[in-house]
């Protein structure tokens, strides 16, 4: 539990200090060498201007910042320590209350145990998960000829039935070092061309992931 007080509220500067006081704590050493500098009211800002965190509250000119905006940059920086990065890093905080990030911040996503639900989603997430693997780009550029359009496989039937939504945010492991979080309030795609947008935007996620790696 981070043990700051409800009511806590400080300008920018207190934030920040905070924030550094807890993530020094929060970080596993292992991963803390890569993106444990510091965070400054620099990044405080930018990070609320990209979305990542949420505005603070004004009291004339001053900006105010509560155990909310805290708990959000712990948990922030956390995914970011677990290697999280671009739609992946917004998707995983977006739509979380002042709980859900506290977890993240404590647990992170690497730590956390993958959650599963009931038999007939399964079924679809394994299918995700090889969709996603076949979907994920080369590590190195390399230059070949574009090889023939391939003919798209026919989907399996199952992924057309109706299903009802998670009950709660599931996060599944399609390998060792790509996970995948479904939010309860995620609309399972019903026909066909749904399902091919949605893993034509996958495939898109993982690419602009790749570029900000590598860039």
């Amino acid at each position: 539990m981070i043990d700051v007080q409800a009511d806590w509220s400080g300008g920018i500067e207190a934030l920040v200090e905070e924030a550094n006081l807890w993530l020094a704590r929060l970080l596993p050493a292992a991963r803390a060498s890569r993106p444990k500098d510091e965070v400054n009211p620099r990044l405080v800002r930018h990070y609320t201007t990209q979305g990542l965190l949420p505005a603070p509250r004004r009291e004339g000119r001053d900006a105010r910042y509560g155990r909310l905006h805290l708990v959000a940059l712990l948990a922030l920086r956390r995914l970011m320590a677990d290697g999280l990065s671009g739609r992946a890093l917004t998707a995983a905080l977006v739509g979380q209350d002042e709980a859900g990030l506290e977890q993240l911040a404590l647990e992170g996503i690497v730590d956390r145990e993958v959650q599963a639900g009931d038999g007939d989603d399964n079924g679809a997430l394994r299918y995700l998960r090889q969709l996603a693997v076949m979907e994920a780009p080369r590590r190195a550029r390399v230059v070949k000829p574009r090889p023939p359009t391939p003919v798209p496989a026919a989907l399996p039937e199952f992924l057309l039935e109706p299903r009802k939504k998670v009950s709660q945010t599931t996060r599944v492991v399609v390998r060792p070092d790509l996970e995948l979080q479904i939010g309860q309030d995620f609309e399972w795609p019903e026909t066909e061309p749904e399902w091919r947008a949605l893993l034509k935007e996958l495939g898109a996620t993982l690419r602009d992931v790749q570029g900000e790696q590598v860039e």
